[in-house]
């Protein structure tokens, strides 16, 4: 399924490149800019950018679960992502707004 028609990205793509970067540092913070970069793309519209985030949350889920980590720090580590989706959708309306005026 195509996830960014901007750059043609797939979940499949964004998923490898999560799985990918939890094999190097499991506790890493993982953005759509860091995913993108990783796929040799850039948001454009950024209008994927949330969905990018629930695939990265939910492939970041099923990882630790198979691995078993510990509780706590996953519940953090998703706090922080679930932070990042609120400032990148506070940001997309402030832009919205300007572009209004």
């Amino acid at each position: 399924m195509i996830v960014c028609s901007c750059n043609i990205v797939s979940r499949k793509d964004i998923e490898q490149v999560v799985i990918d970067f939890l094999n190097e540092d499991q506790w890493q913070l993982i953005t759509p800019g860091k995913v993108f970069q990783a796929v040799s793309a850039r948001g454009k519209c950024c209008g994927c950018f949330p969905g990018v985030i629930d695939i990265i949350v939910e492939t970041t889920e099923r990882y630790h679960e198979l691995m078993q980590s510990p509780a706590p720090k996953v519940v953090d580590l998703l706090n922080r992502i679930a932070d990042q989706r609120v400032r990148i959708e506070k940001a997309k309306k402030r832009a919205r707004l300007k572009v209004a005026v």
